[in-house]
């Protein structure tokens, strides 16, 4: 068994794996010479000066088609490594959000947090299962808040308490903390994330490579973690049955 938030969250990651293979077939189908030809005058053989006035206007090059080639697969790249974060993060909603619906300890749930709701709010609910969500997307905004993403993971992993095996979070964290580079560096590698993951191997002030061995290890890392949040949240019954499919 799994829970459909695991399933919506491979769907996703699927989608982009395939997209990242497209741009590797048109990597290939360029060095084959495939997508142009000595008797058109454009970078590639379909360029429509109408449709596609920047890449009419490129030289036509073997140089060139590489730079643009290189460019898109590297801008998919950084697309998936947003879109994986943002996509744990929904993983990480859904089950705190499931697991309040299940009727988790409030102790264990809250525990410190203060969490502060509008009386119009909890009126406008209307049912037990929505109040139950406006505190848990409260809650979890409060830990989205901290701006530390391995304290919102460690955090979720302990209210839950599934005791997650902290070596895969730890093999996760460098690939998510890219995308904060990304989203508020540029790409740039700063001080906080060399001297964090040293062993990564970035420089500071130095933009990262996104290659598919970092693609890879983001992909294999982060879905590793998921799938071992995933096995013992059904484990430990911690949502309802309704949430679990085959």
């Amino acid at each position: 068994m799994k829970t459909k938030a695991l399933v919506r969250f491979l769907n996703r990651a699927a989608h982009f794996d395939a997209d990242i293979e497209l741009v590797d077939v048109l990597h290939y189908a360029n060095l084959d010479g495939a997508l142009h030809s000595s008797s058109v005058q454009y970078l590639f053989k379909y360029v429509r000066p109408d449709k596609h006035p920047r890449l009419a206007n490129r030289a036509t090059s073997d140089h060139s088609r590489l730079l643009a080639i290189t460019h898109l697969k590297a801008t998919l790249c950084a697309s998936f490594i947003k879109d994986i974060y943002e996509d744990l993060y929904s993983y990480l909603r859904e089950i705190l959000t499931a697991a309040a619906e299940n009727g988790l300890d409030p102790n264990r749930l809250i525990g410190e947090h203060k969490l502060t709701l509008e009386g119009n709010d909890l009126l406008r609910a209307g049912t037990w299962q929505s109040v139950v969500q406006l505190v848990a997307d409260d809650l979890f905004r409060k830990l989205e808040n901290l701006q530390n993403t391995k304290t919102l993971i460690e955090k979720i992993n302990d209210k839950l308490n599934l005791r997650v095996d902290r070596a895969k979070i730890d093999a996760a964290l460098p690939y998510l903390e890219i995308r904060h580079l990304l989203v508020h560096n540029d790409g740039l590698a700063d001080d906080r994330f060399c001297n964090q993951f040293s062993s990564f191997g970035a420089t500071v002030g130095e933009r990262l490579s996104l290659d598919y061995e970092i693609l890879n290890g983001a992909r294999t890392t982060i879905v590793a973690l998921v799938n071992e949040y995933d096995a013992k949240v059904v484990a430990n019954s911690v949502v309802p049955k309704s949430f679990l499919q085959p």
